[in-house]
């Protein structure tokens, strides 16, 4: 799955042709924003940041489509965990009102139900695309940076 989006991510830049590496600063404030509102448990502000078909997908759950699903979603991230990361955009090309960066996380996450605490890093691919003149996020792949229990590092 994680393969198909980064292929697909990929070939979207190649075929939309003349992309530009200006939106580096663009991205990195509305992931600035996600942040924020992750900290704050600002499900409306995290919902609002994607368009209105915006997919979240992760490799542990299945894709959660559609503002409605993502609000309820955010809303048991909430109930479960502490959620303290920050973003760093580490690559971003756009063509036209299509977008995307590569970005690195990094922060706590917190159990709520046992208080165990841990530091997290993890690898987001996020499609952004310009909609009303602002960008929103379209489509948002989230994947841990660490190797599962059992498997080695490549």
């Amino acid at each position: 799955m994680i393969r198909f989006v980064l292929s697909f991510a990929a070939l979207l830049c190649a075929l939309a042709g003349n992309a530009q590496a200006q939106p580096t600063a663009e991205f990195q404030k509305i992931l600035d924003s996600y942040s924020k509102a992750l900290d704050a448990n600002d499900v409306e502000t995290l919902v609002g940041l994607y368009s209105p078909n915006g997919v979240f997908m992760r490799e542990d759950m299945p894709a959660v489509v559609g503002r409605e699903a993502l609000r309820a979603s955010y809303k048991n991230v909430f109930a479960t965990l502490k959620v303290g990361l920050s973003f760093k955009v580490q690559e971003a090309e756009q063509s036209g009102d299509l977008g995307w960066a590569r970005a690195l996380s990094t922060g706590t996450v917190k159990v709520l139900a046992t208080g165990a605490e841990s530091r997290e890093s993890f690898n987001q691919l996020v499609v952004f695309r310009r909609e009303g003149g602002a960008w929103k996020i379209r489509r948002y792949l989230l994947a841990s940076d660490k190797a599962a229990p059992g498997e080695v590092p490549k």
